[in-house]
Formats: structure tokens, sequence, C-alpha cells
């Protein structure tokens, strides 16, 4: 049995050096996930502030926008942009696919934001305004540290789900971690050790996410859920 066991290991990810699947596979899971969720946490700011701007149409555009990105699902949104929106660009697939997911990260993030603004108490405001604070001075000083705190474990919870979301780009012949399986799968007709090493890659990976916010959340002096 032992030596089955190490039979299927081996070549699950010895033979032909097909760990470097895994690494590279890693690689492209860890770099759309921060990639679109760096640049989707600066697209939900801009749609969360566009959701609540002075001027109607920027509301109804925001709306539409968030509506738009967060009911679509994730691998129809991909397609889309892969097939239709850059089906004859000359852009690279990997940064397709990022743009989508960052956009579909950021529909998710300004509800989350416009949500913990919306914890902030109006008279809090008018308080700092008559002593004195400029409508910017109030937000930052009074708004912002609470809305932080509001959204912080929210904003974790969709780290995750970017994370998770990327995990379906291997049907647009990308190389991510839940692809590099089917290709070890495809080879050894196998798939126990596969799938178990990018099961838990995906558990640390959100452990450490969560550990890291936990102690961000804490020293904010928030609770994290």
């Amino acid at each position: 049995m032992l030596n089955t066991i190490w039979h299927k290991f081996y070549a699950t990810f010895i033979l032909d050096n097909r760990y470097l699947i895994f690494a590279d596979g890693l690689k492209v899971t860890l770099l759309l996930t921060f990639a679109s969720f760096i640049f989707g946490t600066a697209a939900g700011v801009l749609l969360c502030a566009a959701s609540r701007s002075r001027y109607e149409w920027l509301r109804k555009l925001a709306r539409l926008i968030t509506s738009l990105f967060t009911e679509i699902p994730t691998m129809m949104l991909l397609m889309i942009f892969a097939y239709i929106i850059f089906g004859r660009s000359a852009l690279p697939l990997l940064f397709v696919v990022a743009i989508a997911l960052t956009l579909k990260a950021g529909s998710y993030l300004s509800a989350i934001f416009s949500s913990a603004l919306d914890t902030v108490e109006g008279g809090e405001i008018e308080a700092a305004r008559t002593l004195g604070m400029t409508r910017w001075q109030a937000f930052k000083y009074v708004a912002l540290p609470q809305t932080v705190v509001a959204a912080l474990p929210l904003y974790r919870n969709q780290f995750i789900v970017t994370m998770q979301e990327t995990s379906v780009v291997g049907y647009l012949a990308l190389v991510d971690l839940t692809r590099a399986a089917s290709i070890i799968q495809s080879r050894t007709l196998d798939a126990f050790f596969g799938l178990i090493a990018v099961t838990l890659i995906y558990f640390l990976i959100g452990a450490v996410v969560k550990f890291i916010f936990k102690q961000v959340s804490n020293r904010l002096g928030g609770e994290a859920a």
C-alpha cells in the first residue's frame, strides 16, 4: 500500500518535474488574485464615490455598472471579455482576465464600502463640521476610521471570494492552480494528490490572509468577524 501511495505521489509531483506545473499555476493564481483585488479596491472606491455623488446621472451609472458585474456569472463575464470585448485585441489573455476580475471585485467592494459608510452616524459628521473641520477633514478624521473598521471583515471575505473566482480561468486556457491539477490528472489518471495539494494551498492562502486581517483589525480596535 505504501509503495502504491509513493508511486502516485511520485507520478503527481516528481516525474518530469511536474511540481513546476503547480508552481506556475500558483503564480498565476496569486497574480490574478492580488492584481484584481488591489485594483478592484481602487475601482470600488471610485464606484462607491460615484454612487453617492450629488449628480443623479453619475449615481445611475455607478448602479448600472455594479449591477452588471455582480449579477453576471464570473465564467460568462470572462468569456465576454476574452472572446467579444477583447477578442481581436493583442492584449495578453492574463491581462484581459485581470481586467474582468478587477471590475467584478470592484463592484462587490463598492457595495461593501457604501454599507460601511452608512454605519457612520450623520450627527458625528455634523458635529465635526461645527467644530470647524472642512468636509474632507470630517471624512478623514471621523468617517474614514469608522468605515475602515466596519468594512474590514467583509473586505477580507471579498479577498477570499476573489481568489476562489480565479479557479475558473482554466477554461480560458490559463494554467492556474485548478487547471494545473487537471493537467496532472490527465497524465496520471489519478486526481487524489493533485486535488489535495491544490486544496491545501487554497486553504493556507486563506488562513494567512485571515490572520493578517485579524491583526490589522485588532490594531484598529475593531473585531474581525
